[in-house]
């Protein structure tokens, strides 16, 4: 066929085109051989579509129209790919068999694809019904009478029964090609992945099926809902508008918020964030669906449990995430990057214990960024695995160079890297290589990030503890359950959260909470450390609550690695000068909340 088209179809009309004689003649055969093509292909009942390399249709004839279920008129620029799901993307040695809803939704159909080259870069798909054998295939075998379960199963999500990231794609293509305004609901929930590591998964399958049984019955007639993918939902509503759309998002947010989480310990209750994306004839699928996604980004950097439509803005936030990306990129290749060294204090003697090494992009490029904004990006990518283990090489290249026992220094652990179950190895390794002893590393870990992912903090967390690492528990008091984790995690250390500090000299009720920390942390033969400390009154509050290890702007600010090192080794234990003791006055203002690694 495809050697058919190119004879018949030159790839150029005039002098030099293969089949052209360079006459008035030979351009009116050239003409009349495509116009008998033409018929002959809208005249057969198999289904033919000449599409460009990314798979949208330019043409195709009545049998093929009829197939994807949309008026010939409406195909024109349609993802071929979308609407035939299990199509090639390209040309292939081989033909592929895939089942196809028909159109009145009454059943399946076996169909056999075959993609080939055409000219001028163009891809021609050819389409033939072949339930026939493929039923009588499935018979011999002696699958005849799952046949219908088999073909169900191509287009469901097993776990929940909802239609799977296949099925939602053809349907959200089929509305824009035929022409439909809507919208698209892009749905997450948040920090489901607890309740998978606390609970196990058979915990996290029973609630998931239960959300998506609440979903299902909320969403309304007419409109489809599916699981994308995890703890991802998707829902196409047709002839909705925005304001409707939102109305359902919420109604959907609400309902999900609502429900009792009985038996599942440590869960209260589940939120969910949400995208909107409307979307007419004019755009193609894969764009909605990303709209939406920026969408549900804003939904959670909001704050998540909140329902966001896309608007313009989205982009241009999605379009600098990927210019920070970039940045951090080229900072880890280029150098780009550069340590600062926080003090840590014993506030009786206001000798320096240690130091807190924080991360910041010095790449001399504007904007300027701090911590809280690229690191947030590279979160969200697989850089933030490259951060952290440059972090601690250079950390480690750095107590090499210089000896000195007293010099030691905590490096931040990000939530991903908790994912990389080779990073407690590469850290050993370096280590040893280097001939550092390991007490003089240490490693905080968030709260937050060890219970989302309590397995693996543990695993980390054993690992390097039977080396002679420290390990701390970062922002302890932040999350859920605190003081249940605490038996299961081999640390050394807890670090409360500045929340906490940041009223501790007003007498309010923080010196109760801190209080019982630091009498837990005692009992169980933990270190503490208090961060976010500004005033010398706070100071006071903490050494008399049995706080002996504090940091904060009042204590001492981070400074460049280089500088703190380029001083004799001695004064990197004195008491920093912004510090008076108890009673002094109050040093440098501002906030002690480093974002760090």
């Amino acid at each position: 066929m495809g050697q058919f088209l190119r004879r018949a179809v030159p790839e150029k009309d005039g002098a030099g085109g293969r089949g052209s004689t360079g006459t008035a003649a030979g351009m009116r055969q050239a003409a009349e051989q495509r116009t008998e093509l033409v018929e002959v292909l809208s005249a057969t009942d198999t289904a033919f579509a000449l599409t460009d390399v990314r798979g949208h249709v330019r043409w195709c004839n009545p049998a093929m129209a009829e197939l994807l279920g949309l008026a010939p008129q409406r195909c024109a620029g349609r993802s071929l790919t979308a609407l035939l799901a299990g199509a090639p993307d390209g040309p292939g040695e081989a033909d592929v068999v895939v089942s196809l809803p028909l159109a009145d939704g009454s059943g399946h159909r076996w169909v056999e694809i075959r993609c080939t080259p055409a000219p001028r870069g163009q891809l021609l798909y050819r389409v033939v019904d072949v339930s026939r054998w493929r039923e009588r295939e499935l018979a011999e075998a002696g699958l005849g009478e799952r046949q219908d379960e088999l073909l169900r199963m191509v287009d469901e999500d097993p776990l929940t029964g909802l239609p799977n990231r296949r099925a939602l794609t053809r349907e959200l293509e089929r509305q824009l090609a035929s022409g439909a305004r809507g919208a698209f609901l892009l749905l997450d929930l948040d920090h489901f992945k607890d309740i998978n590591d606390l609970h196990g998964h058979p915990t996290g399958d029973r609630v998931m099926c239960a959300l998506a049984s609440l979903l299902r019955d909320r969403i309304g007639h007419g409109r489809i809902l599916g699981r994308l993918s995890g703890d991802e939902f998707a829902a196409v509503l047709p002839d909705t508008d925005e304001r409707a759309a939102v109305a359902a998002a919420d109604r959907l947010r609400t309902a999900i918020a609502a429900i009792p989480m009985s038996g599942v310990a440590g869960a209260s209750r589940i939120t969910v964030s949400v995208g909107i994306a409307t979307f007419d004839s004019g755009v193609s699928w894969q764009e909605v669906l990303a709209n939406a996604d920026m969408a549900l980004y804003a939904s959670k950097s909001g704050g998540r449990n909140r329902v966001t439509v896309y608007e313009q803005g989205h982009y241009k936030d999605t379009e600098l995430r990927v210019t920070v990306i970039e940045r951090v990129r080229a900072a880890l290749k280029d150098g780009g990057f550069a340590l600062h060294a926080m003090p840590m204090v014993k506030l009786g003697s206001g000798r320096v214990i240690g130091h807190e090494l924080l991360l910041r992009l010095e790449d001399g490029r504007e904007p300027r960024l701090g911590p809280g904004e690229f690191l947030l990006a590279a979160e969200r990518s697989d850089l933030v695995f490259e951060i952290d283990r440059w972090v601690a090489d250079k950390a480690i290249e750095t107590l090499v160079e210089h000896p000195y026992p007293g010099l030691r220094f905590n490096v931040n652990v990000s939530g991903r890297t908790l994912e990389d179950e080779d990073f407690g190895g590469f850290v050993l390794d370096r280590l040893t290589a280097a001939g550092v002893a390991p007490g003089r590393l240490g490693f905080e870990i968030t709260e937050t990030a060890a219970v989302t992912n309590l397995d693996a903090a543990r695993s980390l967390a054993q690992q390097l503890r039977a080396s002679g690492c420290r390990i701390t528990l970062d922002d302890f008091g932040s999350g859920f359950g605190s003081f249940v984790h605490l038996k299961q995690l081999p640390i050394t250390g807890l670090k409360i959260d500045g929340e906490f500090i940041h009223g501790i000299d007003y007498g309010s009720r923080d010196t109760v909470l801190v209080q019982g920390i630091v009498d837990i942390a005692r009992g169980l033969g933990l270190s503490v450390v208090a961060e976010w400390v500004e005033r010398a009154t706070q100071v006071e509050a903490l050494s008399r609550l049995g706080v002996r290890v504090a940091q904060g702007f009042h204590l001492g600010e981070p400074e460049p690695l280089e500088a703190l090192l380029s001083r004799p080794h001695g004064v990197w234990m004195r008491r920093p000068t912004v510090f008076d003791g108890p009673g002094g006055a109050a040093g440098a203002s501002g906030s002690g909340a480093a974002t760090s690694v």
